[in-house]
């Protein structure tokens, strides 16, 4: 028997309002990336205090991702879709005005759970509101939209606090939080997602290809997030950059992020997902070496960007391999899919900044970076040494899910 979605002529707002809710999550996450190491330095604060801050962020989104979840089911997206943007809100304003690293732990934590509600309600609404043959095409135009985000956070975030005052970021990011949140209001769909929409992860459970897409992912998230809170605070003591170059050096790697990808999907053509992502494990490998040897904020861009590369090469098979999982039965079980991508770019967002202010603080930047290597040579070896089918097919210029990430 054929699989017959739910038909509703709200679709286009539902794929408007999701993706515009990304960008805006994506933007703030980026805009954060230069400017909270300086402020949690200027208090005094360790690196691995300022790994803390990053990954309270991933696991704050981790928790309230379940209690989201069961709210969607129950109530529908919109209440927590509304729920979500006041919540960002909030936490861009505590950031403004927070002068201690406490306050800036409470002001993370909110904007990580904001964020939760962010890719479940809206992840949800769209595959609520479109039939399973467009609802990858979808969840792909509103996964871009956070690239986007991520590309224009950090330069803008850096560039502001520059000209103006640490604060200013924040309070523009408040504002399109509110802009977001009336655009929330008018567009979000008043009739609640089915509880089948979301998606569990008992539903793909057993499905080949699960372990892999996990392995991808934590790897492909944690390779983007390593550097986050480290790389500042790095070129903060040796090049003496302000928190508008150091932006203009993470924005470089959002470009990285956007041109990738498109590669990466040409090569899954011919290529198994697990040799481009090993592939682009040695590239981040070699990259990661590069960082931590390298002098000057051109050279430090390049090799940051060469970072991203490796990591989308990471990333871009995911969608070889989510779908492969999803479709294996019908109806497909996209949301079950997303679910587990979401779990898995989280725990990779919220292992690589311990990681990094634990290695920094003990190692020095240049020990750091070479943890960072080496465990991506590990995860290529891990790659390499399973046995993966070809993908049956690929798309070219396949777009990797979480863009630059996640930051995220």
């Amino acid at each position: 028997m054929e699989y017959k979605h739910p038909k509703t002529t709200r679709s286009t707002a539902a794929l408007t309002v999701a993706s515009l809710a990304l960008a805006t999550d994506a933007l703030v996450y980026g805009m954060a990336v230069p400017l909270l190491p300086k402020l949690t330095s200027e208090n005094g604060a360790e690196p691995l205090d300022v790994g803390i801050l990053f990954a309270v962020y991933a696991a704050a989104l981790v928790a309230a991702t379940p209690l989201v979840g069961a709210w969607v089911d129950r109530r529908g997206n919109r209440r927590p879709m509304l729920a979500g943007v006041i919540g960002l809100a909030a936490a861009t304003l505590l950031f403004a005005f927070a002068h201690d690293t406490t306050l800036l732990l409470v002001a993370r934590a909110l904007q990580g759970a904001a964020a939760g509600v962010v890719w479940t309600a809206g992840l949800s609404l769209i595959a609520a509101t479109h039939a399973p043959a467009e609802r990858g095409r979808a969840m792909g135009m509103a996964l871009s939209s956070f690239a986007v985000g991520m590309l224009i956070g950090p330069p803008l975030g850096g560039l502001l606090s520059g000209w103006f005052d640490p604060r200013a970021p924040f309070l523009l990011a408040a504002v399109l939080a509110v802009a977001d949140g009336v655009a929330r209001w008018y567009l979000v769909p008043r009739e609640g997602a089915v509880a089948a929409a979301r998606g569990t992860l008992s539903e793909i459970r057993g499905r080949a290809g699960l372990a892999l897409v996990a392995l991808l992912t934590v790897a492909g998230a944690a390779l983007l997030a390593f550097m986050e809170p480290i790389l500042p605070l790095h070129l903060f003591t040796t090049e003496n950059a302000g928190v508008g170059a150091v932006g203009l050096v993470f924005g470089a790697a959002g470009v990285a992020a956007t041109l990738a990808p498109p590669v990466a999907g040409s090569l899954l053509r011919t290529v198994t997902p697990g040799r481009v992502a090993a592939g682009g494990c040695v590239v981040a490998a070699v990259a990661m070496l590069a960082l931590g040897s390298v002098h000057g904020l051109i050279a430090t861009a390049a090799a940051l960007a060469a970072v991203t590369v490796g990591a989308s090469f990471v990333l871009t098979p995911t969608i070889t391999v989510m779908s492969e999982i999803a479709e294996a039965k019908q109806p497909p079980a996209y949301g079950a899919v997303y679910a587990l991508y979401t779990l898995a770019y989280t725990g990779g967002l919220t292992i690589a900044p311990l990681s990094a202010g634990w290695a920094m603080q003990g190692l020095g930047f240049t020990g750091a970076a070479r943890v960072a290597a080496a465990a991506a040579v590990l995860v290529a070896a891990v790659l390499l040494g399973q046995r993966l089918r070809r993908p049956k097919s690929a798309p070219a210029g396949a777009e990797t899910p979480s863009g630059s990430e996640k930051s995220a």
